[in-house]
């Protein structure tokens, strides 16, 4: 806890710079168009700038540079801010003019490449299925999967304001936690710069004073996250820390709904005969609109589903093997995801009811 006042201080810095930037910002975004228009599938009726993922960028990197220490930061985290910079850059483009799917694909593979070379591999499966120690060439494939994998899924979160800031807040907490705990440093210095920026960012988000994160900001945060996250886990298990599996166990439970629910469309798209990555409304963000839940409430929901999820893995943990572990968040996701459908289809019903009511 000797670093406790430098955390505070650095989060209240953040969160102070982030809240002078974003109207700046803001005004630069619109003078380039650089906003969210209403169409069908969007429940705002005017445009929203795309500036949350901007400001927690501009803000996390000014804080961060000017907080001391900045060379020891960035030679041990240079790949990866500079990699979540670059798919900062892309997401912009993206947001301006719609960058072809296949191209983000390709950039979001040679990034994760590029953060798999540089020594942040998944070099274990802790046990999942019996399996521990893997081949080099698996960890490469591994770890590009994971970060690219996780990254969309991150992205495709971003349906509901406050949805991506709560869960991005709570990811950079569970590393603040987990830094102080195993007095990592720098992993607390850039955890509670984050919060800070990402605080500002929902001040923002949440108030009449709109504005969207963007999918600058949802995959540049869905980066940052799981890539710091690979790192933390791997930087235990070299140190042979007795407490390694839990940085698994984070990065599994906090991921576990966006790629869970990910997999889900995925899945009923091709089923439906369309493309996996045709847009729709079928994600668990939009049953919970359906349910009748305010976007607020479903972001609490989701991020309090995620908080259940990593504290069942967390009470497990020193019982059970990872495997089974896996096994029950799948299953009490499933569970909770089945009672939305349910509750979606009662709703579904009623209106129909109401239809032939009025005829």
């Amino acid at each position: 806890m000797k670093n406790t006042l430098e955390y505070i201080l650095l989060g209240v810095a953040a969160l102070v710079l982030a809240l002078i930037l974003i109207p700046i910002i803001k005004k630069f975004a619109v003078k380039f168009n650089l906003v969210d228009k209403p169409n069908y599938r969007k429940v705002h009726a005017t445009p929203v700038p795309l500036v949350g993922g901007i400001s927690i960028a501009i803000t996390a990197f000014i804080v961060l540079i000017g907080s001391g220490n900045e060379m020891t930061i960035l030679k041990q985290y240079l790949p990866i801010l500079l990699s979540g910079l670059a798919l900062l850059i892309v997401g912009v483009i993206d947001d301006k003019t719609d960058v072809s799917a296949k191209y983000k694909l390709v950039i979001q593979l040679l990034l994760s490449f590029i953060i798999a070379y540089s020594g942040t591999r998944i070099t274990s499966l802790y046990g999942l299925l019996g399996i521990y120690e893997i081949a080099t060439w698996m960890q490469y494939a591994l770890t590009v999967l994971v970060i690219t994998g996780v990254v969309n899924a991150f992205n495709l979160m971003d349906g509901v304001d406050g949805l991506v800031g709560g869960l991005s807040l709570l990811g950079f907490t569970m590393f603040l936690v987990a830094s102080i705990f195993y007095d990592n440093y720098f992993l607390g210095k850039i955890s509670v710069i984050f919060i800070g920026a990402t605080i500002g960012f929902l001040k923002y988000n949440l108030s009449k004073k709109k504005i969207f994160m963007g999918d600058a900001g949802s995959l540049f945060l869905g980066f940052i996250l799981v890539s710091l996250g690979i790192q933390f886990m791997e930087n235990q298990r070299v140190n042979q820390d007795y407490g390694y599996a839990y940085g698994f166990l984070i990065l599994v439970a906090f991921f576990s709904i966006p790629v869970l629910d990910s997999l889900r469309v995925y899945v009923g798209r091709i089923k439906q005969g369309n493309s996996p990555f045709k847009a729709d409304k079928s994600h668990l963000h939009h049953l919970l609109l359906t349910a009748g839940l305010t976007h607020k409430k479903i972001a609490i929901f989701i991020v309090g589903f995620c908080m259940i999820l990593f504290f069942v893995g967390f009470g497990l943990i020193s019982f059970f093997s990872t495997t089974i572990i896996i096994v029950a968040i799948m299953t009490l996701f499933w569970v909770i995801l089945k009672l939305l459908l349910m509750i979606n289809s009662l709703h579904e019903w009623r209106a129909t009811l109401k239809k032939l009511e009025q005829q």
